[in-house]
């Protein structure tokens, strides 16, 4: 009978050590991520009110439209171009919006974006709002010079906006939640 005390002892301590690994292995209350919007966005709004929204919350977070490209009449809003991103931690910075193409391994100076915002309109009391982004690397070459090239976007960048534009149009917090529990209204960095 002592000699089955051990085994029981040894036993217990394995179950024990093994189920703290498995625990320390997955995380139960880790938040989901949320899948992104919809893009286009079906909102229950009519299109002039959300070209409205769109050009008052660019103006806010001091982003500018280019009026030459832009067709506010067709709805279609374009931004000028933003620099967000300079210096050592520009290719990370871009590698976190875009996909940035593999055969230029070389020094990313600069990153900047620019939005295409489409507002079509359904009927008369809904319309679909639509977030294109175009984002740029520059680099610098010692034979050309320095030059921007085109990354493609991963859609980060395109759900923000869209999130923060159509929360604003509709009343309403759709920015995902961030790790402290706090959601941040915002658009681009910019909080409204």
């Amino acid at each position: 009978m002592n000699l089955k005390l051990p085994y029981v002892c040894l036993s217990l301590l394995f179950v024990a050590c093994l189920s703290f690994d498995a625990r320390a292995q997955f995380q139960f209350d880790r938040p989901k991520s949320e899948p992104p919007l919809d893009n286009p966005y079906t909102i229950g709004v009519p299109r002039e009110q959300i070209l409205q929204t769109v050009q008052e919350v660019l103006k806010t977070c001091a982003i500018q439209i280019d009026d030459t490209l832009s067709k506010p009449k067709e709805g279609k809003i374009v931004t000028k171009s933003v620099v967000f991103t300079r210096g050592v931690t520009a290719k990370a910075d871009l590698e976190h919006l875009a996909a940035i193409p593999a055969r230029e391994v070389r020094n990313w100076q600069q990153g900047r974006w620019r939005l295409e915002i489409t507002a079509l309109p359904l009927d008369g009391k809904r319309s679909q709002l639509f977030v294109n982004a175009h984002i740029e690397g520059k680099i610098a070459d010692a034979a050309s010079g320095s030059q921007w090239i085109e990354a493609q976007s991963n859609g980060m960048l395109e759900d923000e906006a869209l999130r923060g534009l159509a929360g604003k149009i509709l009343g309403i917090d759709l920015s995902v939640k961030v790790s402290s529990g706090r959601p941040a209204r915002r658009i681009l960095g910019c909080e409204y």
